[in-house]
């Protein structure tokens, strides 16, 4: 038994170091001060304006109960982003030595999840299936929003990957209210 405990391990050591390994080449292969102004400013609309953004389309589309069944799931979903980050407390890339430099405001403690993946993703789908036409748009913003967060060292690939993931559930549940 003890011998598979270590084993499994080694294995997410491994883990941590491949995702390390591609969050640090994600963050020095861009270098270029016209693409760190682009994803900074992605990372900036995953702040808050996207939520804006998407509690407003659902007003005009839905109405005012769709618009508060945004801002409840939202407010669940930065709840349980918060209690993840405060129980794994994981470093940011860019807090641990030799790790990417920092590109851009911490926003809290704690690496994971991505808080701004989780609601990119969760706007992406929302407005992907209340309004299809405006779909590719948002799904382009949730890719950039996710990808600005590693290439900016405040995210390992595994924390915008869970961020993703709860987005979708997130997405799922508020869906399922209307």
């Amino acid at each position: 038994m003890d011998a598979r405990i270590e084993a499994a391990g080694g294995r997410l050591q491994q883990l941590a170091s491949i995702d390390f390994a591609l969050c640090c080449g994600a963050a020095h292969s861009v270098c270029n001060h016209a693409l760190l102004v682009l994803f900074r400013g992605v990372s900036r609309l995953g702040d808050w304006p996207l939520s804006v953004i998407v509690g407003f389309s659902l007003l005009a589309v839905r109405g005012p109960r769709a618009l508060a069944a945004w801002a409840v799931v939202s407010v669940l979903a930065v709840i349980v982003q918060k209690q993840l980050k405060n129980r794994y407390g994981r470093l940011r890339p860019c807090e641990r030595p030799q790790g990417p430099p920092q590109r851009a405001p911490i926003p809290d403690h704690g690496s994971f999840p991505s808080g701004h993946t989780l609601h990119a993703v969760m706007a992406a789908i929302v407005t992907a299936s209340l309004l299809p036409a405006v779909a590719p748009f948002f799904v382009l913003i949730a890719l950039l929003i996710a990808l600005s967060r590693v290439v900016l060292g405040m995210h390992y690939p595994s924390d915008v990957i869970a961020g993703a993931a709860l987005g979708g559930i997130f997405a799922s549940i508020l869906l399922a209210a209307f």
